[in-house]
């Protein structure tokens, strides 16, 4: 009989994918299982097709042992990363490569179903015949508690239930769904393994994500990251929240569109690198009441890179690093990186994809899986 100290079906697969697979050999070592409940575990495993027997390892007499491997094969995530102006909606392989993607604008002042089946409409045709998906991955511009996937206090998508998008997707796929704040996911895309870094990101709205060691900050009531409504000056001007002087009302470009009577963000981005004199100034401003807020969250989290990301982020990075520098002491400044983000619109689509996963394969998932599967 089994020890009930064995690890589960569900933690052998965990190593599994960990290690990029192993050998049966390999497994009985590093699990501690007697065999015959580690053969046990590979057999469940193998019907509930999450594991396949791979290439030869090594030359050795007889029958070569083989690499048990993660079966990954034809299995696609579809992700939608919702911004203030434009979605884009994505498939990607388990390890968030895009494969296919549409971006289409979006006016996030229209009900929620309005909004949201669209574009499930659109990752329903991007999904390919004999793909299997793995599950769904939404990320909004509001605050997110990611354990309920319930949206909490969000000013720019205030009218929408808490679980529009929960109940928008679970009426279309019957797969696990993680709904996530977009700076947040833009952050865990932008990411390396086991790396603490903090990525801001600024277009239409500001939205931030603190990663350490490779987890993204989701804080106790899901909103860590909103810098935008931090204050900066309470008689500055007013924000979308209703309050004055909220750094969004300031750097966001929203904010420097409305100031300069500008229709686009393409519109922004041409006149500051076309040398418009107000343009300059106004995202001059901007940058430096950025870089005093991302300041403080550097000396708070000393993260190894600053990203910054967005059509306008991107033309802050001289000025955010020179407010940074200036303002936290040697010691924290010491080795960071202050940079432009690499991933641009595919970011938000690989952070997805890596919660879904870490979602849909957890051992605990995958445990309960195995009950419903069982005999009988």
């Amino acid at each position: 009989m089994a020890s009930s100290s064995a690890p589960s079906a569900g933690s052998i697969l965990g190593l599994i994918r960990e290690t990029g697979g192993l050998s049966r050999a390999q497994l009985l070592d590093r699990s501690g299982m007697a065999r015959s409940t580690l053969y046990a575990r590979l057999e469940e495993l193998a019907a509930l097709g999450v594991i396949y027997e791979g290439e030869p390892l090594g030359a050795a007499r007889g029958r070569p042992s083989r690499r048990i491997r993660f079966d990954d094969r034809g299995r696609v995530i579809l992700t939608v990363a919702i911004g203030q102006a434009a979605a884009r909606v994505s498939v990607t392989d388990t390890g968030g490569r895009e494969l296919r993607s549409r971006t289409v604008p979006v006016v996030l002042a229209r009900p929620a179903d309005d909004v949201v089946d669209p574009l499930l409409d659109i990752g329903s045709a991007l999904l390919a015949r004999g793909e299997v998906l793995v599950g769904v991955g939404v990320a909004v511009p509001a605050p997110v508690d990611v354990r309920t996937g319930l949206i909490r206090a969000a000013t720019t998508i205030a009218a929408w239930p808490a679980d529009a998008v929960l109940t928008a997707v679970g009426r279309r796929f019957r797969v696990p769904v993680v709904v996530e704040n977009d700076g947040r996911a833009d952050a865990l895309g932008e990411g390396v393994p086991d790396e603490t870094m903090v990525y801001a990101k600024v277009a239409t709205g500001i939205s931030c994500g603190i990663v350490v060691d490779g987890h993204v900050l989701e804080g106790a009531r899901g909103v860590a990251g909103d810098i935008g409504h931090i204050l900066v000056d309470p008689d500055g001007p007013r924000c979308r929240c209703g309050r004055r002087g909220c750094l969004a009302a300031f750097s966001s470009g929203a904010g420097m569109l409305e100031r300069l009577a500008l229709p686009t963000l393409d519109d922004l981005v041409a006149a500051v690198e076309g040398g418009d004199a107000a343009a300059l100034a106004e995202l001059d401003a901007a940058t430096n009441h950025l870089g005093r807020a991302l300041a403080a969250i550097v000396a708070t989290v000393n993260p190894g890179r600053l990203l910054l990301g967005g059509a306008v982020g991107r033309l802050m990075v001289e000025g955010v690093r020179a407010r940074v520098r200036g303002d936290v002491v040697d010691r924290v400044a010491e080795g960071l990186r202050i940079e432009a983000a690499s991933w641009g619109e595919a970011a938000a689509s690989r952070g997805l994809a890596d919660l879904v996963m870490r979602r849909a394969y957890a051992p605990e998932a995958i445990d309960a899986l195995l009950v419903g599967h069982g005999p009988g």
